[in-house]
């Protein structure tokens, strides 16, 4: 009798404790996100402006990056436990390496939309007809447009030069400068342009079939954090997914278009190039072909074994569609 007293006054006791929410402090996740601004990574600032994080006992700080490789670099240091929306072909080269980096979901099948384009005087008409050294643009070394760039200049058998040329609003910057003759974007930015007929896309990005079923973004974990937090990773997971579902909304388009200080029309047409499905976390597609590009651009000497695949990707959480 003593023994289910005490169970049931320390059962009120814990039930006090979530209820109020003032006796258990809220796990810390520190997390990178590259390219303020842009909608496949704003989804975390949704998951947090909407409470989803709250929800689920998570307190969340974000820190913005240039790129998905400087986000990336922070998640192996340890100077962040999650990298959101970073490129595959980076984390598989840094995992052969032997860093603690792992995958807990994927965040893009497909190419979400990217595309390529030229100003409007460019003579530039297609990929194919671009002369030997046109410099093409991608962000970053390792990043999903170095893969995607690297998958169309293949396909197209293009003479093309792939540059790093940073974020999209700084690749525009120097488009229109004359510094690079293709760039690159994601929507909504440069649809403003593309309307306007200031720049003229060229190619979108799954225009090479290799990348029509590739994740070639993810998110990613240190492996230590993980090892010790899974369960926080999973409750993390699930209130971005609810973050990636008001996105779709229309609420979670008007959002975005105050966020972003964009039309909301602009923001209405982003759904034409990347849907809720292109986002979800499983599986994880493509891999064969990522292993592939990274053996071809030399990020790898040799390709992953299943088992080595099994270890670096650990999806944490696999909602429903």
């Amino acid at each position: 009798m003593k023994l289910r007293t005490l169970t049931a006054i320390l059962a009120a006791a814990a039930a006090f404790a979530f209820g109020t929410g003032n006796a258990v402090a809220a796990d810390k996740v520190k997390v990178a996100a590259s390219q303020k601004g842009n909608w496949s990574t704003a989804m975390v600032v949704w998951a947090e402006q909407q409470g989803y994080f709250k929800a689920e006992n998570l307190d969340v700080e974000v820190v913005w990056t240039s790129g998905g490789s400087d986000a990336q670099q922070a998640v192996i240091s340890g100077a962040v436990d999650i990298a959101t929306q970073t490129g595959t072909l980076g984390i598989v080269s840094a995992f052969a390496k032997g860093a603690p980096i792992r995958v807990i979901g994927a965040s893009m099948t497909g190419s979400g939309g990217l595309f390529w384009y030229v100003r409007k005087d460019s003579k530039i008409k297609t990929l194919a007809d671009a002369p030997e050294g046109a410099t093409m643009g991608f962000s970053r070394p390792g990043s999903s447009t170095n893969l995607v760039a690297a998958a169309l200049k293949d396909h197209f058998k293009s003479k093309v030069k792939l540059v790093s040329a940073g974020s999209a609003t700084a690749t525009m910057t120097q488009l229109l400068s004359g510094q690079i003759d293709i760039g690159w974007a994601s929507p909504p930015v440069g649809l403003d342009k593309v309307r306007s007929g200031e720049i003229r896309i060229i190619v979108q990005g799954d225009d090479a079939p290799t990348v029509r079923d590739q994740s070639i973004r993810v998110h990613a974990v240190n492996a230590n954090w993980l090892k010790a937090n899974r369960g926080v990773a999973e409750r993390f997971m699930r209130a971005m997914w609810k973050g990636h579902q008001f996105a779709y909304s229309k609420e979670g388009m008007a959002a975005y278009s105050k966020f972003a200080k964009m039309p909301i029309d602009l923001v209405e047409d982003v759904t034409k190039y990347s849907t809720l499905k292109n986002h979800a976390y499983w599986p994880v597609g493509g891999m064969d072909q990522t292993i592939n590009d990274a053996l071809a651009n030399k990020r790898l000497k040799k390709a992953l074994t299943k088992a080595q695949l099994d270890e670096m990707i650990q999806v944490v959480y696999k909602p429903k569609m």
